[in-house]
């Protein structure tokens, strides 16, 4: 059977699945600026070509897929137009009401596929209170996070590439390049050299905005001032292609691991 969409079956197609051993998956993306050369919806784009990918593997694993949720917790980005989000109590309860009636339906386990880095947080809070309130067994898996360990060569220490920089770039100029600006409208946000914190992270081991020990609440335009946190500068539709398949590899190896969960 492997993969089946959730929004393609009839009522009663539900009642002939094996519930106990279907996982479901819920991808997670938002509709946020993404600087001046992306479209608003890159992080539902990219999570989509992600769930396309794995489905072109043929796993032997049996999951149904819900829709993507395109609309999260983007209020970091609530300064540039374009930004629609959830507040983190809107985007619980959604949370919450798919899981009650996924749980309702007899399925037990659930897999949160999500791509956008506002969400991380609040999802993994989240998981442990589906699990209390609906004995539904919850797995979040970060695909952002993902794509951020893919690290070629052009990589530099200490460089952050975390928001429409050259990753999401060339995934999207993979998937849709007919979205993409022209690179000479591309954002020069690079290292939050422009934000209102511009140099503020500079020296600092351990008080930085993304990746150390310590976490703070910054908003975008801390960081950036064209809504870039990174350079999208060198990205191109190859480099995307290897992205996709750098994190459809690892979704690969961990369906599995999930379906034969068991306690």
């Amino acid at each position: 059977m492997a993969s089946l969409k959730w929004s393609e079956l009839t009522t009663k197609d539900f009642t002939g699945l094996k519930k106990d051993e279907m996982l479901v998956v819920l991808p997670i993306g938002s509709m946020e600026q993404h600087g001046p050369h992306l479209p608003v919806s890159t992080d539902a784009l990219c999570i989509n070509a992600v769930v396309d990918k794995v489905d072109e593997k043929n796993l032997d694993v049996d999951y149904l897929v819900l829709p993507t949720l395109w609309c999260s917790k983007s209020n970091e980005h609530l300064e540039f137009p374009g930004t629609i989000f959830l507040r983190r109590e809107t985007f619980a309860r959604v949370l919450e009401d798919i899981a009650a009636s996924i749980a309702r339906a007899g399925f037990k386990k659930l897999v949160v596929l999500n791509w956008h880095g506002g969400n991380v947080d609040l999802l993994s809070c989240l998981a442990r209170d589906i699990r209390q309130q609906f004995d539904l067994l919850t797995f979040i898996i970060d695909g952002g996070r993902m794509q951020n360990s893919y690290k070629p060569d052009w990589v530099q220490p200490h460089h952050y590439n975390i928001h429409a920089e050259r990753n999401e770039t060339s995934v999207i100029l993979a998937v849709r390049p007919d979205l993409v600006k022209p690179p000479s409208e591309w954002g020069v946000g690079s290292d939050f050299g422009h934000g209102k914190m511009a140099d503020s992270f500079k020296g600092y081991k351990h008080v930085i905005p993304e990746g150390g020990s310590v976490s703070m609440g910054w908003v975008t335009v801390d960081l950036t001032d064209d809504g870039v946190v990174g350079d999208p500068s060198g990205a191109s539709r190859e480099e995307g292609q290897t992205i996709l398949e750098h994190v459809a590899a690892q979704i690969c190896e961990i369906l599995p691991e999930i379906a034969s969960f068991s306690f």
